[in-house]
């Protein structure tokens, strides 16, 4: 009586391994028990791979943000009159430029820190308004020959050299400045929304109109809780309405200025993780950024414009990274990486994760370096 054939049993595994379960999601087994052959195992799925590489990592957040421009010091009337002429809302008045005209006579723009308090005339005191003002007519030409460097006191050279200023700014030729007709400002300045018209009283202490400097800038409030930090001179980019962008610094952190200080700034459109929540809800803005564009002429000329700013809340240099689906997560915990190794063998290599920026994410271990190919989840 013969004896019954023997019976094998095995484990086949889809060809492929963790390629197979990559796509798949587990690793396919068949029990083959006697009986008839086993079908043959269908081809292992395509398999995508990247290289792992070395890369700078950047985490940004948007924030909204007001472009317009900077706030300046306001220019403020001290004669005595009727107003004669006012400048159009945007134009720019650089130094030796009319600012607006009293009795038909201009009152001028002068670049300087230190106002203007009294009549400068020859014999009066030594003082700093005497340097501003010799400092201006030596840039504007009006010194040549007769003054090389300003000074605090008053010479021959600067009644000669005021004189001569006057006479080209149609000005009664007297060698003496009154107090009022000289007008000293940090910057030249953009004209704005006037408060008074042609024809109207002139008075010490009104300011005809409203003023800035003719810097571009962007402003962003800050929210105190939740805003990421950021440090003076940072560097960021500008979304304009039109979906183009324009790279910038922040140029100050501070105190929000006052809200009529005639900037033409509005509040920004929506609310931001740095931003005050419209209508008074939500923390308040404690700190106001000022980024200057690095091609201002590029942001137009409006005013009030809300923009996008991105801001890097952290950077990882020199990292190595993968894409996002790349990862495995680990049954155990963590993460691993599907390794395929010069032989087409397939391996998993745990790793440490880092810093994550859009879809790449920075990995590191002892089994992972540049240029190690790793399957990507399809």
């Amino acid at each position: 009586m013969s004896r019954p054939p023997g019976r094998r049993r095995g484990i086949l595994v889809t060809s492929g391994g963790l390629a197979g379960a990559a796509a798949s999601g587990a690793v396919v087994m068949v029990a083959v028990t006697g009986g008839a052959a086993a079908p043959a195992a269908p081809p292992a799925p395509p398999v995508t791979t990247a290289r792992v590489a070395r890369t700078n990592l950047v985490t940004t957040v948007l924030t909204a943000g007001t472009l317009g421009y900077a706030a300046s010091r306001p220019v403020v009337n001290q004669l005595t009159g009727t107003y004669t002429q006012l400048p159009r809302p945007g134009r720019r008045i650089g130094a030796g430029g009319t600012l607006y005209s009293v009795d038909n006579l201009p009152v001028m723009l002068m670049i300087g820190r230190i106002p203007a308090w009294r009549p400068m005339l020859p014999g009066i005191t030594n003082g700093p308004d005497v340097a501003e003002l010799e400092r201006n007519l030596i840039a504007l030409g009006y010194a040549t020959g007769l003054l090389t460097a300003p000074g605090n006191v008053w010479t021959v050279s600067t009644t000669a050299a005021v004189e001569r200023w006057q006479h080209a700014a149609g000005l009664p030729v007297t060698g003496q400045v009154d107090l009022g007709r000289v007008l000293f400002l940090p910057a030249p300045v953009r004209a704005g929304a006037p408060s008074v018209a042609p024809g109207d009283p002139a008075a010490p202490g009104q300011a005809p109109y409203q003023v800035t400097t003719a810097t571009r800038v962007i402003t962003v409030p800050l929210n105190p809780v939740n805003s990421p930090p950021v440090t003076l001179g940072e560097r960021v980019r500008v979304i304009l309405p039109s979906g183009l962008t324009s790279p910038g610094h922040i140029a100050a952190i501070g105190a929000p200025a006052p809200s009529a200080s005639g900037t033409g700034g509005t509040p920004p459109a929506s609310p931001s993780p740095f931003t005050a929540f419209p209508g008074g809800s939500g923390p308040a803005a404690t700190t106001v950024l000022t980024i200057r564009p690095a091609h201002p002429r590029r942001t137009g000329t409006a005013s009030g414009v809300p923009v996008q700013v991105s801001v890097t809340t952290h950077a990882a240099r020199g990292v190595l990274a993968v894409p996002v689906s790349a990862l495995l997560a680990l049954a155990g915990g963590g993460y691993g990486l599907e390794v395929v190794e010069p032989s087409g063998a397939h391996r998993l290599v745990g790793v440490h994760t880092g810093a994550f920026a859009g879809s790449q994410v920075q990995v590191s271990g002892p089994q992972i370096a540049s240029g190690t190919t790793v399957v990507v989840a399809q």
